[in-house]
């Protein structure tokens, strides 16, 4: 009867024991945050998405439980393998957040057989902005002055189009792009962001440039850039050919998607934490204003629907596949 006794005070002692590790992870999470968070951006400063989290993340800071602050931490390497690798190896417990650039992103996990991360495990927390279409551009300087001029010179030789590396979403749609419209092209790749790659193309040490609607639009408003035709079905802006007078409408399939992440094995409870204060920030007044103002649409999105995004995007780019790993 002791031995009994004992062993069922063994076993009730092994329960509480058992339970433990979930009682600490519950007052964890119902205390979060307690600390700064880290925002990873994958690219250097001043690009789009750079941008994007800038102004996001101090509206976002409003609305968790508790007080703490978001700080963005530019990771600009290995055109933005880096710094997901760097959150994909993080400690899950909500402190490292992340913004990706799909569907660029899963050429590098192909290249590398997912030792570099695996993007079917990060705990999705939303999105920054809904897809954007993509606009061709040259310098506001350049001999080039329409869609048709561009065509000639691609008859004549390859087009120089400045970008990221074969990792980089606006690479992935520079090479799609083209190859649906027939331009023979020759990427220069290995900048840094969007704003470095955009600038080269200002400067003439490329021929053209393809890059998000938001980030382009900044440098033609300020004279830089000349617009020559646009991704969309419908182009927003006035006397450009688009994907339907192009006979293109596959081009407006060519997004880039803007998903939030933190490390895989994140604990649910913190990721919905996260999720609704992003929510709540693309709702809130003062980021809606900015999004009208850069071409941005601001629709939250749930850690499910942003799942779903991604799957979506991977079959996107498995349809390109072929074309975006022989580079």
């Amino acid at each position: 009867m002791i031995i009994d006794a004992l062993t069922r005070r063994e076993l009730v002692a092994a329960g509480i024991a058992a339970l433990l590790p979930d009682t600490i992870a519950r007052g964890a999470e119902a205390k979060f945050p307690t600390r700064n968070i880290q925002f990873i951006i994958p690219y250097a400063a001043g690009g789009g998405f750079d941008a994007y989290v800038r102004f996001v993340s101090p509206v976002m800071e409003q609305y968790l439980p508790a007080r703490a602050s978001i700080v963005p931490a530019n990771i600009a390497a290995a055109s933005g393998s880096r710094g997901i690798s760097q959150l994909y190896r993080a400690k899950p417990d909500g402190y490292t957040i992340g913004i990706f650039d799909l569907p660029g992103m899963f050429i590098e996990q192909a290249v590398q057989g997912n030792n570099a991360y695996d993007l079917s495990k990060f705990a999705w927390i939303g999105c920054i902005g809904e897809g954007e279409h993509y606009l061709l551009a040259v310098g506001a300087n350049s001999p080039i002055k329409t869609y048709a001029d561009l065509q000639a010179l691609s008859a004549k030789r390859p087009v120089k189009f400045s970008s990221t590396g074969i990792e980089g979403t606006a690479t992935a749609a520079t090479i799609i792009a083209t190859e649906v419209l027939g331009i023979r092209r020759q990427l220069i790749t290995g900048y840094r962001g969007s704003s470095d790659y955009i600038v080269a193309a200002i400067r003439g040490d490329s021929d053209a440039v393809i890059s998000a609607t938001s980030t382009m639009m900044k440098f033609a408003r300020a004279g830089q850039l000349r617009i020559i035709a646009s991704f969309a079905l419908r182009s927003s802006i006035p006397g450009i050919p688009d994907a339907t007078t192009l006979g293109k409408p596959e081009l407006d399939q060519i997004t880039v998607e803007r998903p939030v992440a933190a490390a895989p094995g994140t604990p649910q409870a913190i990721q919905n934490i996260l999720s609704t204060a992003l929510a709540k920030a693309l709702r809130d007044r003062k980021v809606v204003t900015w999004a009208a103002e850069n071409d941005v649409i601001m629709a939250p999105k749930t850690p499910q629907e942003t799942e779903a995004l991604v799957a979506r995007e991977r079959v996107f780019f498995e349809r390109w596949k072929k074309y975006l790993l022989k580079v």
